[in-house]
């Protein structure tokens, strides 16, 4: 037989188990083999699976297993009956698969440079009820936005899809299938794949891939936990690759898609390009993550995390960092292009007593009807000790700080007293300076965004309130019997005098 296919079996609704089947049944393409391994599934999926196959006319088998090893497991179980096969493909036991989709993978292999070693192709969306629901123009332009890449960015996102052909050979090269990887395992086998040789992109919708499947281990796993899996078998394979950055840029994101791309732009053209950029997007509703992952550089790293205060989306980032030194910033806002050139070059400068590097911003202010107007320079500070920083209230913008010194502080603070942390960015510079030197660099390198905020009122109450209780608190830690007085402008806290 030419080509193999593996179908992985665990609980699953019985009408879907039948669709699959009729689907691999009605396959134009008939020189194939077909192995179906049951991971230890329940009785109804079990029934269903041998009633199901029934019907086939192709050569098959069932692997019957009583207990739960895992997809990674199954799949070189199968292939591991395949070996006569010279091209592999494997199916989820949700999904049905176009007639033409076996004989459209044959006859575009057999016309492929030997060096090729993976086919993938378009494919559509259904639901529950097996329904497609997207417009099929604007799907197509979807498909081709998310699929049509260099190799190298499978280390950003998994765009290979649920349709797909291999060979044998690159197969057994690769290694199969990693159990440690769970339920991202192909994810992570793609990028031991393409190791071997060339990709080649299909344009033919050959497959119908179920979404929101209630038993699918997509469905099961969530958006946040493929993301961060995901991202966490490519950092593995960057550190063998050793392909580490100076510095690592983490920025945070809730509802910027009409700001990301051009943050992400500032980022990615800095003069020093030896960086990764960790973008971690928080529940945004918008399609701000979409823009970070349709991004076609490597050097991307997307996260998602479904909610968050933005100091425990930083720490879920800094997990992710590899550079030696980790730069902060908003979606919105975007650097100068010389900025992290500049403030790396400060910090490789000086010694390790320095925790934190930091310059100048200028504010842009977002008129909805006039668009970006240039604002005031916003200097940084020159700090003489802790006591300076704690009554300077500032948190000045780009911040680099050492990694290193990140870990040791066990990142950012995202609460006190119970509560979710808005003075964050306030209380970092306060753990900084407690511990280590920080060092200003007089020159604009950050741009920040400024909008016309309606509910201010509350926020700015709420943020007091933080602000007077970050401050006790740091003072009660520095064992210091200072007493802070607050003075006001407005509903703003401008200065704190200690006494």
């Amino acid at each position: 037989m030419t080509i193999g296919v593996v179908l992985p079996v665990y609980n699953q609704e019985p009408t879907y188990i039948y669709e699959c089947l009729g689907a691999m049944e009605k396959q134009v393409y008939r020189d194939c083999k077909l192995i179906i391994v049951i991971d230890g599934a329940n009785e109804e999926t079990t029934e269903a699976v041998f009633n199901a196959s029934s019907i086939l006319t192709i050569p098959y088998r069932i692997i019957y297993r009583k207990k739960n090893m895992g997809i990674a497991y199954s799949l070189n179980e199968g292939f591991s009956y395949l070996k006569d096969c010279p091209y592999l493909t494997w199916i989820s036991i949700d999904n049905r698969q176009d007639p033409l989709f076996l004989l459209t993978f044959y006859n575009h292999i057999q016309q492929a440079p030997d060096d090729t070693v993976l086919l993938y192709s378009y494919y559509w969306l259904i639901d529950e009820k097996g329904q497609r629901f997207a417009d099929e123009k604007q799907w197509l332009q979807t498909m081709e936005t998310l699929m049509n890449r260099n190799k190298e960015e499978i280390l950003s996102i998994c765009f290979v899809g649920a349709s797909f052909l291999f060979r044998q050979s690159a197969f057994k090269k690769a290694g199969g299938y990693d159990s440690n990887y769970g339920v991202v395992s192909d994810y992570e086998f793609w990028i031991r794949l393409m190791e071997q040789g060339n990709i080649q992109l299909i344009r033919h919708t050959l497959m119908e891939y179920r979404v929101n499947s209630a038993l699918s281990l997509t469905t099961l796993t969530g958006a946040q936990g493929l993301y961060l899996q995901s991202m966490r078998a490519s950092l593995d394979h960057r550190k063998k690759r050793k392909e580490i950055p100076d510095v690592t840029v983490l920025i945070t994101t809730h509802n910027h898609g009409a700001y990301i791309g051009k943050c992400l732009d500032s980022v990615l053209k800095q003069t020093h390009s030896n960086i990764h950029v960790v973008a971690i997007d928080i529940g945004s509703t918008d399609d701000t993550l979409q823009q970070i992952t349709n991004r076609n550089d490597p050097r991307v790293i997307p996260l998602h995390i479904a909610s968050g205060v933005k100091a425990e989306a930083l720490n879920v980032g800094l997990g992710y960092v590899l550079g030696k030194y980790v730069l902060e910033m908003d979606g919105d806002d975007w650097l100068d292009e010389r900025a992290i050139e500049t403030m790396l070059f400060e910090f490789e400068r000086l010694d390790k007593s320095y925790g934190l590097v930091y310059a100048n911003k200028r504010i842009w202010y977002d008129n909805p009807s006039s668009g970006l107007q240039k604002g005031p320079e916003i200097k940084g500070i020159h700090y003489t000790d802790k006591f300076h920083v704690l009554t300077g209230i500032a948190s000045h913008s780009p911040r680099m700080y050492r990694k290193s010194v990140l870990e040791k502080l066990d990142g950012w603070p995202a609460e006190l007293n119970g509560e979710a942390l808005l003075a964050s960015d306030y209380m970092m510079f306060l753990r900084i300076a407690d511990a280590y030197k920080m060092n200003w660099i007089d020159v604009v390198l950050y741009h920040e965004r400024k909008y016309e905020e309606k509910n201010i009122t509350a926020n700015q109450k709420l943020y007091n309130t933080q602000l007077r209780a970050v401050v006790q608190h740091q003072l009660h830690v520095w064992g210091n019997k200072l007493f802070p007085e607050f003075k006001m402008d407005g509903d703003i806290i401008e200065e704190i005098n200690l006494v």
